[in-house]
């Protein structure tokens, strides 16, 4: 095991001069050194890795309030031990440092909260008439429980549902006609996250009160951006002024959502009731995890300008909630399609286009476009969907503008930690300029099963040819040409540091449309582009603490950090690799405080949680 070497060693004592210990043993008289303080907890015999810059590995570690003074073997961290000090013996575990995911949609609540805004499912089916059917009765019936002017909202499942949307198979006319006065959202749901949705008229009259420029878009020009719809409907309209309830019920979707897989920092889009729920958990200091946010959707909410008179808020904020920037997921959805510059070879996703009749690439729409422009002018541009590399072109396009008309330097753009997600496509001629404006390049595990899934159009083999696989997520080319790399909307941790390490992914389809139902295919993808088990982690921990404007505090285990990490099952640096995926998280905290005990951690000392909703099933000490 590695040691930290301290102001302590005997060769630096010998240097010092004997005037200068004089004056320290004057000085000690009136203030006491933070070292002479014993730690309150102490991790040791562990393989603890600090992801520094060296990988450097020790035994154990001190913890003070919720910060780490000192690394070391297990005789010198265990000699700083007092009294009260708590120790935690992991028994020879791997211990690292808390995952950092910076794109990861931890804004939601308990269901059973809000009972409300639950949408009425309409079952899959690949008979456009059975769903139509269903989708009317559901409406019908829904109709008769509510008021007039109250929402009902109505979740038609499968590709069927999505083509009767995308299509105009059903129109803003039809809901109107089924059930006049009410605001109505169809929104299908099950064929990927950024499913279609249609409002009747009462629906988009409520809509426009509350964002006026949402008058800007048409039914055309919202699909595909119905996640993001969802979400401002749910959240801002029609839970809007409930935000202590909305903090109950977060805490406890966060408590579920994030600890147990060991990720102790997040970054989102936020919009207003969630964020303020989130500052009601900080006041209280009940926040289970650290989150950055940052407000999006924008285009919807503001008229071109807002961003102009908006304060530059990055990094501003508690040791738990703190701003990121501006961002806006509109500029392309790619499960609806990529904006790309290559040819579309499948002749079934070309008719599909000319049916959907949409504008892939989203930042063409003038509001969209301006808005964008603002955000990186004004302040910290983040989460822009960079999926196809046309959107990355026209994003580059509005860097230039702004640099231009703004009379800034490379060094001012660097300096706004711009990013981009998701990354199906991106081509080789792209990466001199994504260096040049040190763009964070933000990986998601989950794009490589799209090309596995039949019915993604970012599936790259299937619709644009297998020689284009090159240009999808190049995580190893990024990191070698100096481009920041990180892993976001991470999921599963462990699956998603596999999925880099070895480029594999496996994909079981659920709807015909996706394949054959029911069996998983797995598949490598580019493993010219694997990066090895240091460099994936990197991309799961310190590198997104960069992303996240703390990476002096949190994404490696170092002296004056926070106290972040997590116990995991097996030991990840030597595990085969096919093992990776199964590793599980023992215990995950949070500033010195458990948030989270696995049983087969063994016993936790119950003033070790940093609050009784974390102690669930956890084994306690007598």
């Amino acid at each position: 095991m590695g040691e930290i070497v301290s102001s302590n060693d005997s060769s630096f004592r010998k240097a010092v001069p004997f005037g200068l210990v004089f004056l320290g043993l004057i000085v000690a008289q009136f203030t006491v050194p933070s070292m002479a303080q014993a730690p309150d907890l102490i991790v040791f015999n562990g393989k603890i890795a600090t992801v520094d810059e060296n990988m450097t590995f020790v035994e154990a570690m001190a913890v003070r309030g919720d910060t780490l003074v000192s690394l070391g073997s297990n005789e010198d961290i265990l000699r700083l031990a007092g009294p009260q000090t708590k120790r935690v013996d992991v028994k020879g575990r791997t211990v690292l440092p808390g995952i950092v995911d910076p794109h990861r949609h931890l804004t939601g609540f308990r269901a059973e909260d809000f009972p409300e805004v639950k949408g009425v499912r309409v079952p899959p089916s690949q008979d456009k008439e059975e769903i139509t059917r269903g989708i009317i009765e559901a409406i019908q019936k829904k109709a008769q429980e509510v008021k007039p002017g109250e929402w009902i909202i109505i979740n038609p499942m499968g590709w069927a549902a999505r083509e009767l949307i995308l299509y105009e198979e059903i129109t803003r006319a039809d809901l109107d006609r089924w059930a006049p006065g009410h605001a109505i959202m169809l929104n299908e749901s099950g064929t990927g996250a950024y499913s279609q949705i249609l409002f009747s008229s009462k629906a988009r009259e409520i809509i426009e009160d509350e964002l006026p420029v949402f008058k800007q878009f048409s039914d055309n020009d919202i699909k595909g951006d119905g996640v993001n719809l969802v979400n401002i409907i749910v959240k801002d309209i029609i839970l809007k002024g409930r935000d202590k309830e909305y903090a109950e019920s977060i805490k406890h979707y966060l408590i579920n959502a994030a600890p147990p897989r060991g990720i102790t920092t997040v970054g989102t889009r936020i919009l207003r009731t969630p964020l303020n729920a989130l500052f009601i958990l900080d006041k209280k200091d009940e926040m289970p995890l650290r989150f950055g946010w940052f407000f999006s959707d924008g285009s919807y909410y503001n008229p071109v300008g807002f961003y102009k008179r908006f304060p530059n808020f990055v990094g501003v904020g508690s040791k738990y909630v703190w701003g990121l920037g501006n961002g806006e997921e509109v500029i392309e959805s790619p499960t609806t399609g990529l904006c790309t510059t290559l040819p579309i070879i499948n002749p079934a996703l070309r008719e599909h286009y000319r049916k959907a009749n949409i504008e892939l690439c989203r930042l063409l729409h003038p509001v969209i476009r301006a808005t964008v422009k603002d955000q990186i002018a004004y302040g910290r541009g983040v989460e822009y969907h960079g999926a196809g590399d046309r959107t990355i072109d026209l994003l580059l396009e509005i860097i230039e503008e702004v640099q231009k008309e703004r009379n800034l330097t490379d060094e001012d753009i660097r300096e706004k930690r711009l990013t981009m997600e998701h990354l199906a496509l991106v081509r080789p001629d792209q990466y001199p300029k994504l260096k040049k404006y040190g763009i964070i390049m933000a990986n998601t595990p989950g794009y490589f099963a799209r090309n596995i899934d039949k019915s993604k159009a970012a599936n790259i083999p299937q619709n644009f040819g297998e020689e284009y696989l090159k240009w999808h997520q190049p995580v190893k080319s990024f990191i070698d040409y100096g481009i920041m790399t990180v892993m976001s909307e991470i999921g599963r941790p462990f699956v998603a540091l596999k999925r880099y390490i070895t480029r594999e992914t496996c994909f079981t389809a659920r709807l015909p449309e996706q394949g054959e139902v029911g069996v998983e295919k797995c598949a490598i993808f580019s493993p010219e582009q694997a990066v090895d088990r240091n460099t994936a982690l990197r991309m799961a921990t310190i590198w997104p603490a960069y992303y996240m404007v703390q990476e002096n505090k949190i994404g490696s285990l170092e002296e004056g950090k926070w106290a972040d990490f997590i116990v995991i099952d097996q030991d990840y640096f030597s595990v085969p690799e096919k093992q990776i995926a199964d590793i599980q998280v023992l215990l995950t905290v949070l500033g010195g405080q458990v948030v989270y005990a696995n049983p087969d951690f063994g016993p936790v000392d119950p003033d070790l949680f940093r609050s009784p909703d974390y102690i669930k099933d956890a084994v306690l000490t007598n």
